[in-house]
């Protein structure tokens, strides 16, 4: 059952995605962000609900496309530029 709660002033219904759901989207974030010990743990979680190797890389591809558009972008900022 979701519960009230805040982050940061966001108000939300934690609880309200399925646990396979938010593990993978923790997993994703972390991946992201290059936090080791949070993809470890999180990945752990997804698997442990029932995350198949076919999600988890999906959500592996899908951490990786924001962050290859930005590193894309900056190259050729730089390049351009000479």
């Amino acid at each position: 059952m979701a519960k009230d709660a805040e982050f940061f002033g966001v108000k939300y219904k934690e609880g309200t995605l399925e646990p396979k759901v938010s593990e993978l989207i923790r997993f994703a974030v972390n991946l992201a962000i290059g936090n080791e010990s949070g993809v470890r743990r999180h990945l752990g979680d997804a698997r442990k609900q029932g995350a198949t190797e076919e999600e988890i890389w999906e959500t592996v591809v899908y951490a990786m496309r924001p962050v290859t558009a930005k590193v894309r972008a900056l190259s050729r900022k730089v390049l351009e530029e000479g």
